[in-house]
């Protein structure tokens, strides 16, 4: 049986029951004062009395019970309408809609029920964004250190490259970098959570710079892409091996991408006041004001950008901001672009 119908039922049953003990109560009264009046022909004057009393408490009940039938309906339907619309909220949350409306607004348990699924609405709406975002993060990560192991594979297989030990060294560096990404799921792709920190250790910063520009070696090999590097090789303060590697991976390849064949990359490393800073410079054919002042936000592609998913400078920027650094970027069209990693050195 239907909500509605129960309601009605059970309004129904309760309004007749009291309207049936009211009559009787009426017709017993009524026939018992009658009988204390001292009438000639008293039995014909009761019976007639009785009589009316009866047909119209008949007639009364007939009609109020059709009253009360159609009123139950109705007010059972308005009672049922606003817990329908909930359960029809719920099903299409279950069936993957969002974005939905509640026309019931009155501010009682109906209603708080109908914000509660609202704030549900919003919160499944949230996770499944971060959810995606989490799987372009994982994608982009994971395909850095797999195309530097194609690349130095490759370059063993044409014979550009010997496998040296220390080739080989870089190559299972790569390979580590990867089964870490991939053991971090819960952390490495939503920066954003709170739970999410960096691990910081005392490092030498340009041991750290080296090593990741011998990760990508082989790709500006192949590009016949130059680098130069002038790194402050005293420079020792806390951070996050794993998270700074990804940071100049991250900005290199976007070099890489923007740079000619025999172009030119630049990396320095220096101090400032309590800072050190990391200029990254390429001579490639830059970006325009628009995509320099957007390149951080998240899928945002410039015309002149590479083919990916527009997240590598989103998450680069996040790792910087968690070693509580800024990065910021200066470029012109055909003239090049810098990068400025500015990062506190501990005390």
């Amino acid at each position: 049986m239907k909500f509605n119908i129960k309601v009605a039922f059970i309004i129904a049953i309760f309004t007749l029951s009291m309207l049936l003990i009211i009559t009787g109560i009426l017709l017993y009264k009524g026939h018992e004062h009658l009988m204390m009046l001292h009438l000639t022909d008293s039995q014909e004057v009761i019976h007639h009395f009785d009589m009316a009393l009866r047909e119209t408490a008949f007639w009364s009940i007939a009609l109020l019970l059709i009253v009360i039938l159609i009123s139950s309906l109705l007010i059972a339907r308005a009672l049922a309408k606003p817990i329908q619309e909930m359960n029809n909220f719920a099903l299409f949350l279950v069936q993957g809609k969002r974005n939905l409306r509640i026309k019931y607004t009155v501010d009682d348990q109906i209603g708080q029920l109908g914000q509660s699924l609202l704030k549900l609405d919003e919160t499944l709406r949230t996770y499944e964004i971060r959810r995606k975002e989490m799987t372009q993060d994982l994608a982009h990560e994971i395909r850095n250190p797999l195309a530097s192991i194609k690349s130095y594979l490759s370059a063993f297989e044409d014979g550009v490259w010997t496998a040296t030990p220390d080739r080989l060294h870089a190559c299972v560096e790569e390979i580590d970098r990867l089964i870490a990404l991939v053991g971090e799921l819960d952390t490495l792709n939503d920066i954003n959570n709170p739970t999410f920190k960096v691990v910081k250790k005392e490092q030498a910063i340009a041991n750290l710079i080296e090593k990741s520009v011998i990760g990508i070696a082989s790709e500006l090999l192949e590009k016949k892409i130059q680098l130069e590097l002038d790194l402050d090789k005293t420079i020792c303060t806390k951070v996050d091996e794993l998270r700074l590697n990804q940071i100049l991976h991250n900005i290199i390849k976007n070099a890489m991408y923007h740079v000619q064949k025999e172009g030119l990359i630049s990396i320095k490393l220096l101090t400032e006041d309590n800072y050190f800073k990391i200029l990254i410079h390429d001579n490639g054919v830059g970006m325009d004001k628009e995509t320099s002042q957007k390149i951080f936000d998240r899928n945002y592609r410039g015309e002149n950008r590479y083919a990916g998913s527009g997240i590598g400078m989103t998450i680069t920027k996040k790792l910087v901001e968690a070693h509580e650094g800024t990065i910021s970027v200066k470029s012109h069209i055909n003239e090049g672009t810098t990068f400025y990693i500015k990062m506190p050195l501990s005390t």
